[in-house]
């Protein structure tokens, strides 16, 4: 697949109630914000960046260019009716050399959590990855911990494939395992 013939702009998605939109660098205060709650921290398994430098650095490393490099894609995730950022949730990882498959990553601010804002938008991403980037297996790594995510990607049909243990480290730079889910495009396309 030639990525920058096949996306040359970056691809808005919308649904019923949300629109994910292309990162910009003038996230980076919402970037800092987000990625500086506790409960978000504790669920990506990484340090708060420390000042808004940092947070530029990141957002720029995580979501902008990862679409300018054509790796993945990251999408800011807004509700219709509004103009903040909620959360991000996209693809990375997504290497010339094994392009029918990605990693997803996803966060969403507390306050929208329990409200099937994040199962809407990733499968939306879901059926953007299998149909349009031609995926044929999306991955997530969840440290065990983080019971909620595993009951989302339960429910959109990811299946757990087993354990690494001490393959990451979680946000105070301690090791931590990741359970590994993954969901083919056959899977998918049955339910």
């Amino acid at each position: 697949m030639d990525r920058v013939a096949e996306f040359r702009k970056f691809p808005e998605i919308r649904t019923k109630r949300l629109v994910l939109r292309e990162p910009t660098m003038k996230d980076a205060k919402w970037y800092l914000e987000h990625f500086s709650r506790p409960e978000t921290v504790r669920g990506q398994g990484f340090p708060a960046p420390k000042n808004i430098g940092v947070a530029r650095s990141e957002l720029r490393q995580y979501m902008v260019d990862l679409y300018r490099k054509r790796m993945g894609f990251r999408w800011i995730i807004l509700l219709k009716d509004g103009k903040i950022p909620v959360g991000s949730v996209g693809f990375y990882k997504w290497s010339p050399s094994a392009d029918h498959q990605a990693e997803m990553g996803y966060d969403l601010d507390r306050e929208y959590w329990g409200r099937g804002i994040m199962t809407e938008a990733m499968k939306a991403v879901i059926d953007f990855g299998f149909k349009r980037m031609k995926l044929n297996r999306v991955e997530v790594f969840i440290m065990p911990r983080n019971r909620r995510s595993i009951r989302l990607v339960k429910s959109l049909g990811f299946k757990k494939e087993g354990v690494l243990r001490q393959r990451s480290f979680d946000e105070f730079g301690d090791y931590s395992d990741d359970a590994l889910f993954s969901l083919l495009r056959s899977e998918w396309e049955s339910r």
